[in-house]
């Protein structure tokens, strides 16, 4: 996986990436057509680049995955999780600030969850 980027997950290896018992996921489910999405981007990058070497940032298309939103019952992107041993810890939906994501995550704890 690449340091300080957001992971790519397809059906094929969605389960793989979110059970690794060694870091956390973000696990953002999004469509490349979704203004909010794209808006989103950046965050993500950012995410993965402060959390480097504590979470995973993890991406999920649905256009081209349609089995890994159904397993979260996704109905509406961006949606995120926060994801500790295969286990949603927390979750959010739609745009919003980096800040405020953190927060609606319970990012602000990692290392005390």
């Amino acid at each position: 996986m690449t340091e300080g980027k957001p992971v790519d997950v397809t059906d094929q290896d969605f389960d793989a990436v979110l059970n690794r018992a060694d870091m956390p996921v973000v696990l953002e489910f999004w469509s490349p057509d979704c203004v909010h999405c794209q808006r989103m981007a950046n965050t993500m990058e950012a995410l993965a680049e402060e959390y480097t070497g504590e979470i995973i940032v993890a991406k999920v298309n649905v256009l081209e995955n349609p089995l890994a939103p159904a397993k979260f019952g996704v109905s509406g992107i961006p949606a995120f999780f926060y994801i500790r041993g295969g286990r949603i810890l927390s979750k959010t939906t739609g745009a919003m600030p980096k800040g405020k994501l953190k927060e609606q995550l319970g990012l602000s704890v990692i290392g005390n969850a």
